[in-house]
């Protein structure tokens, strides 16, 4: 699964603990055909958190051929409002039987959060939505999330999680694998690119009102992304939001404008965390509402 999609989502959904963002993705753990829950963690604040356009990766592979996609299937790969997980002609589309077994796994676990306490959302996460509820303050974001994936929140293991993976990998020893009815899809929801254009919006005002210039940037779309220079690969990697041309210090201004200078864990604070940070508490997925 592609690594900028990962940072790209990591930035606008799951659970902001203060300065540790714990992002729960289902899509990002994508492997071999078989959703499997993983925990995308950081231990700085979100506004200094590698983004994807501080990572260095290849094209998506959902946008490889994507003109044959186009003319096969009648869409535009590139478009905000395109998800590959719902085309069956994309190599990441996820078919209903294996949206009925994820399902049916979230069902084992919603049982044992419940069991702990704890509301757990419907997660589809080829939707590119989140298990866990908005709103919940630092410590309870805290407690929500070893509950999920045990005491150690950097380390995953004891947690619900684990009594899912359990139900699932029984299930299909026993020939019989876990399954849950699966909604009809909805297209009036946006798309994780949609989101993550609205995010950047955000991001972008700020930015402007700081002063600063933060060019329009598509993680998906590799006609966006920065190229290493093989003649140089220790370079400094350049960033796609940035404007070209800036100085050393015209660069550490842009960045501080951007990342901020915020605490980590509960003496996080988003005013502190650059327009990174404050977009995430405008998008509402931080703990300090």
């Amino acid at each position: 699964m592609n690594v900028q999609r990962i940072a790209a989502i990591a930035a606008i959904t799951g659970a902001v603990l203060g300065g540790a963002s714990i992002v729960a993705l289902g899509a990002a753990a994508y492997d071999a055909g078989q959703p499997r829950a993983e925990l995308v963690s950081s231990g700085i604040d979100d506004s200094a958190e590698p983004r994807p356009e501080q990572t260095a990766v290849a094209a998506p592979a959902a946008v490889e051929g994507s003109s044959q996609l186009a003319a096969a299937s009648g869409t535009d790969p590139m478009a905000a409002d395109y998800n590959p997980y719902l085309d069956p002609l994309n190599a990441e589309y996820v078919t209903p039987e294996e949206r009925s077994e994820w399902l049916g796994k979230q069902v084992v676990i919603r049982k044992c959060m419940a069991d702990a306490g704890f509301e757990f959302l419907d997660w589809q996460w080829w939707l590119g939505n989140d298990a866990q509820p908005r709103g919940l303050d630092y410590e309870t974001s805290v407690l929500w999330t070893q509950a999920l994936y045990g005491p150690d929140i950097y380390n995953p293991g004891g947690g619900c999680a684990d009594v899912g993976d359990a139900a699932e990998a029984a299930a299909r020893a026993a020939g019989k694998p876990l399954s849950a009815p699966v909604p009809d899809d909805d297209p009036s929801l946006p798309t994780e690119r949609q989101e993550w254009l609205d995010f950047q919006d955000l991001v972008r005002a700020c930015m402007t009102e700081a002063g600063q210039e933060y060019l329009y940037w598509e993680w998906w779309n590799p006609e966006y992304q920065v190229a290493v220079d093989p003649a140089n690969p220790d370079a400094p990697i350049g960033l796609p939001a940035q404007p070209e041309g800036l100085t050393e210090g015209e660069k550490a201004e842009w960045s501080l404008a951007l990342d901020g200078d915020a605490g980590l864990g509960a003496a996080y604070r988003w005013e502190d965390a650059g327009c990174w940070g404050r977009a995430v508490h405008e998008a509402g997925n931080d703990n300090m509402h």
